[in-house]
This record gives C-alpha cells, sequence and structure tokens, in this order.
C-alpha cells in the first residue's frame, strides 16, 4: 500500500527513498524468488524476515538506527583496535611458535616408551595410561 501511495522510485519521498523499505523490499522478493525456484544454501536468507519486525516496531527502529550511527562513529577506533590486536597476535605467534609444541598433551610415543610398561605385564592401555599420569 505504502509503494502505490507513494510511488515507487522516482520521486523524492518514494518507497525505495527509506533503507527500511529497502530491507522489505529485498525480503519479499526473497521470499518470492525461494518460493518458485529452489536456491539451496540461499533460503538462508530467510533469516532476514526477522528484521521486518524492527521496521514495523517503531522504539525498535530508533534503538538499531541509533546502535547502527554509533558503530558508524566508532568506525575508526574498531579499525585502530583490530589493527594493534592482530599485531599482538603475530607477535605471540612468532614468539611462542614451537615452544608450547607437546608440552601439555602426552603422546602416544611417550606412552610406548615408558618403562612403567614393562613392570605391570603389558595389561596396561593408553586410557590407563594417562590415568596414572593424572596422579602422579
Amino acid at each position: 500500500i505504502k509503494c502505490i501511495a507513494r510511488g515507487f522510485i522516482l520521486e523524492k519521498y518514494t518507497f525505495l527513498r527509506d533503507p527500511w523499505n529497502w530491507l522489505d523490499f529485498i525480503v519479499v522478493i526473497l521470499a518470492y524468488v525461494t518460493f518458485f525456484i529452489n536456491l539451496g544454501n540461499i533460503a538462508v536468507l530467510r533469516i532476514f524476515r526477522v528484521l521486518i519486525t524492527i521496521a514495523v516496531v517503531p522504539g525498535l527502529k530508533t534503538i538499531v538506527g541509533a546502535l547502527i550511527q554509533s558503530l558508524i562513529s566508532l568506525r575508526d577506533a574498531l579499525i585502530l583496535s583490530s589493527f594493534i590486536l592482530s599485531i599482538f597476535a603475530l607477535i605471540g605467534l612468532q614468539l611462542y611458535m614451537g615452544v608450547l609444541r607437546q608440552k601439555c598433551v602426552p603422546t602416544y610415543e611417550s606412552f610406548l616408551n615408558n618403562s612403567n610398561l614393562y613392570n605391570i605385564g603389558f595389561n596396561m592401555t593408553y586410557e590407563v595410561y594417562l590415568k596414572e599420569i593424572d596422579n602422579e
């Protein structure tokens, strides 16, 4: 009804000039496309139908709009934070590369080379061996 009353694209206050109506339009088009054509994984896009409730409830629309505006204004800080975290992640990878390999996890080779196996007559399984290590 809104599309017929305002027009579709051409004038100043038409239907597709409002970004919230873009969401409605995309959801309706995807619903019709998935109804006639089996798109498989694209059907996951039906989740966007839930977002229509944001456009319907005025208070929720205001909150989501404010959240989007705050994320836009925090864009530079988020980019800087992710860049710094990436640098520290790379430094950590370079510092600890190979140092912690098999330090916390007993390996199958240590199970085979254990001298306690010969004392109990080969009746020990790997699970029992791991329990013994935990008890020591």
